[in-house]
């Protein structure tokens, strides 16, 4: 074998090593599968929801029909914020489809998280992270 042809097989063995041991959650998109599963109040598995332009945090729910909501509750959180600074520690409420959702940042490890909950339905929440 030549030089160049030598070095594509060293190459793409090296990528084939890289993708068989990445961390779980790496092939998925999910920029954030390490502090999301430390953050999480609850031992169900976290599912990624994507992330947009508000912000650029990581939306993860644990039940993935939430996360069309919960991309719009982010955004809306987001705009809340901008329009009235606030401190951390304070709470947000928003509305989406005339449901109260209460953002508020809560400790993580190693990096705090904001979690947001349905007030009509607090077993529906999810949580940003960045």
């Amino acid at each position: 074998m030549g030089f160049t042809r030598t070095t594509a097989v060293a190459v793409a063995a090296a990528a084939a090593l890289a993708a068989l041991t990445a961390p779980a959650g790496a092939d998925t998109g999910d920029p954030a599968p390490a502090h999301r599963a430390r953050a999480a109040s609850s031992d169900g598995p976290w599912e990624y929801c994507g992330t947009g332009w508000y912000g650029g945090l990581a939306v993860h729910t644990q039940v993935r029909r939430l996360c069309p909501t919960a991309l719009q509750v982010a955004q809306a959180f987001h705009g809340a914020s901008q329009q009235a600074p606030r401190r951390a520690e304070e709470p947000v409420t928003v509305r989406v489809d005339d449901v109260p959702w209460r953002c508020e940042t809560r400790e993580g490890s190693p990096n705090p998280y904001i979690a947001c909950v349905n007030q009509n339905d607090r077993s529906e929440e999810f949580q940003l992270n960045s």
